[in-house]
């Protein structure tokens, strides 16, 4: 039994290789891959097929959701966009590359192989739009959302998700009669798991303790635990040994979306994808970001060249009405400097001529400070003078009355 599943639904994931059920002794072999490169999942494929083991189990459950707030787009290495590209074009390709060792798995007696894609209520239009206004139907046309105004995370989420319902309808209808069976799992709403790892701290801190916490008890949200039982129990339970083609949610068998159901999309999903990865037998489509994104890229980094090392304007009639520009406000701005030192010099100037003066005052005012104390100084004697006369006579009064 192979489970290819993502821890938390990371889109590089350490595969659990179990080479025999549970019930007997097992052993492991762990290996890894990027579901979001082409080159990284066919290299995964070769080592396993170098291994001679069997295959029993693929459960195809790695995904990503970008932050909502961010509206620029990002990329794979094969320039899908990268939630398609991981959440549906992964699967498709690692998929295809070990069918042929489930069919061999699948085609012994009283042995079975299958296959699990998993899903979310999001793949519903409907639901995402509870999310995100403006989400429509997934676009052939405009696959990868590169149209101008298109591209929103939940929007991307919604097609890769949806891209991973009709995917699974249409490969039950191609595996019918090898032992192969293909079915497709809503989990639930899990706000424990690293789906949310790109949002910032508050979002995660947000759906993981509080939303979890106030929805768990009306049985909207799910836990780890529980998705992974959704999950397992599709994987071993020998009541769904004979089921494919369907779609599971709440442990029972439902509905998907309208959208889902239509199998000319089905098929054409299946036509684009192969093209898209390069699968053996259907023509390749090239991908190309948008234009526009590439020339905002171009001149970005044209710019930051322009920062980093601002070029001298050629002189003479070679110089571009921009140069000219800048020369004429290079020039207003050293006249401006000129004034501004010619005002600062004048300004020296003036407080020059004034120190004389200052020192000519202060030098007056000392003077006239000096002519008030001797004038103190010349009354104290006079009243001191005063004084010994008047003792002199007093004393000459008092012989007189002896």
């Amino acid at each position: 039994m192979i489970p290819g599943v993502g821890t938390g639904g990371a889109w590089k994931v350490e595969t659990l290789f179990p080479l025999c059920f549970p019930c007997q002794r097992s052993h492991f072999l762990f290996d890894s891959l990027d579901l979001a490169s082409t080159s990284s999942i066919r290299k995964f494929a070769e080592d396993f097929q170098e291994t001679g083991k069997k295959l029993n189990v693929l459960v195809n459950n790695a995904g990503i959701l970008l932050n909502p707030k961010d509206l620029k787009r990002q990329y794979t290495e094969e320039n899908f966009e990268l939630t398609m590209g991981t959440n549906h074009l992964g699967h498709f390709l690692l998929t295809n590359l070990l069918l042929e060792k489930l069919k061999t798995t699948g085609g012994e007696e009283g042995a079975d192989a299958r296959i699990i894609n998993v899903t979310a209520a999001l793949h519903d239009t409907a639901e995402a739009l509870k999310r995100r206004n403006n989400i429509v139907a997934l676009d052939f046309e405009n696959f990868f959302l590169f149209n101008e105004g298109t591209y929103n995370s939940i929007q991307a989420y919604k097609n890769s998700k949806v891209a991973g319902v009709m995917f699974t309808y249409e490969l039950a209808r191609r595996l019918e009669g090898t032992g192969v069976t293909a079915n497709c799992v809503n989990p639930g709403f899990i706000p424990g798991t690293e789906l949310y790892r790109v949002m910032s701290r508050a979002q995660k801190f947000f759906s993981r303790y509080i939303l979890h916490g106030m929805l768990r008890f009306a049985k909207i949200t799910r836990s780890v635990q529980q998705g992974a039982s959704a999950i397992c129990t599709l994987v071993t339970d020998e009541k769904f040994k004979e089921a494919t083609g369907h779609y599971y949610t709440d442990g029972a068998e439902a509905k998907s979306s309208e959208e889902s159901l239509d199998e000319e999309k089905q098929k054409k999903l299946w036509e684009v994808s192969g093209g898209y990865v390069n699968l053996d037998g259907y023509d390749p489509i090239e991908v190309v970001r948008p234009v526009e994104e590439e020339k905002k890229e171009k001149k970005e980094k044209e710019e930051g060249e322009k920062d980093g090392e601002a070029k001298p304007a050629e002189e003479g009639e070679n110089k571009t009405d921009e140069a000219k520009t800048e020369e004429k406000n290079d020039e207003k701005k050293e006249e401006s400097t000129e004034e501004v030192k010619k005002e600062g010099e004048d300004a020296k100037v003036e407080e020059t001529k004034e120190e004389p003066k200052k020192e000519e005052v202060k030098v007056v005012e000392d003077n006239k400070e000096a002519e008030e104390k001797a004038e103190e100084t010349k009354v104290a004697e006079k009243k001191e003078e005063k004084k010994e006369e008047a003792v002199e006579k007093k004393e000459e009064s008092t012989e007189e009355k002896k």
